[in-house]
C-alpha cells in the first residue's frame, strides 16, 4: 500500500506541515499511523479524510465539530441523521 510522509501530504493537499501536526495534536487526525521511527505515514484514505476536513472548514464548521463529524462517520449509517443535522445546524 502507498504511504506518504507529512511533507508529501502537505505539498499534495496544500496544507502546511504545521497545520497537519496541529490537527493530529487536537485529535482531528487521530488515525495517522507512525512507523517504527515515529515518522507519520499517511495512507490514501487519510488524504480523502483530509479533503473532507478541508471541505468542512470551508463551511466555517469549527474543528471540534469536524472532529465529532469524523467520529460519527466511523459509526456508519446509524449516525447518518446526526451528521445531516450537523449540516443543517451549520447553515
Amino acid at each position: 500500500m502507498t504511504k506518504y510522509h507529512i511533507k508529501d501530504v502537505s505539498e499534495t493537499m496544500g496544507i502546511s506541515v504545521y497545520t497537519l501536526r496541529y490537527y493530529e495534536k487536537i485529535g482531528v487526525l487521530s488515525f495517522v499511523k507512525r512507523d517504527e521511527n515515529g515518522v507519520r505515514e499517511f495512507e490514501p484514505r487519510d488524504l480523502v479524510t483530509l479533503n473532507t476536513i478541508e471541505c468542512l472548514k470551508k463551511t466555517d464548521m469549527p474543528l471540534k465539530d469536524i472532529k465529532n463529524y469524523l467520529n460519527l462517520i466511523d459509526d456508519g449509517i446509524s449516525s447518518a441523521d446526526e451528521r445531516l443535522q450537523m449540516f443543517v445546524d451549520q447553515k
